[in-house]
């Protein structure tokens, strides 16, 4: 009786959450405005395609610096220098990916949940990307580098946002222009 009652509470659960979905602009909208990637760096990009479990949002780390939180249906991206990395999580489990970033290459993660004591549990899976672009069009951009729908992005500005420290340096502050403030603007 208690394990029926346990579904049934968790399936009320997810219809009133239904509403925690990622909002902001889709990839299909704004794929075409991603920065450049600078020599000698590659791209980590973590997405939610599903939506279940949705008030359950745990930061995403790489290396232990946060760089996101795994929103459903959505996806973020960070930019750091080709090397080894370790990609984490947590709810009532830490679960954590070990990731190679090659120079000029993007690395999919797909981030889930597993059914949980009492939360879900985070499952980080490399994705190739024939698996993950098509799963990423309807999803909505949740980063923090400022992206605009529609809008062919100023490259060289791409300079001018931080894309994470070289392993071993501290990152020096990037200057802040007028196009990158106007990624805060909603679309036309």
């Amino acid at each position: 009786m208690f394990q029926g009652i346990r579904w049934l509470l968790l399936a009320a659960a997810m219809v009133v959450l239904t509403g925690c979905a990622a909002t902001g602009p889709r990839y299909a909208e704004v794929e075409s405005n991603f920065p450049s990637l600078r020599p000698g760096y590659g791209r980590v990009l973590v997405y939610r395609a599903a939506g279940a479990g949705a008030a359950v949002q745990p930061e995403v780390r790489l290396n232990g610096e946060l760089i996101g939180k795994a929103q459903p249906e959505g996806f973020f991206f960070v930019d750091r220098a080709a090397g080894r990395y370790t990609l984490s999580a947590s709810t009532e489990v830490r679960t954590t990916a070990e990731l190679e970033l090659t120079e000029g290459a993007t690395v999919y993660v797909q981030f889930g949940l597993a059914l949980g004591l009492f939360v879900g549990q985070p499952r980080l899976t490399l994705q190739p990307p024939a698996t993950a672009v098509p799963q990423l069009a309807s999803l909505a951009y949740t980063g923090s580098v400022p992206l605009v729908a529609g809008q062919a992005r100023n490259r060289q500005a791409d300079a001018a946002i931080p894309s994470g420290p070289a392993p071993g340096r501290a990152a020096p502050p990037g200057k802040v222009t007028l196009d990158d403030l106007s990624g805060l603007l909603p679309a036309r």
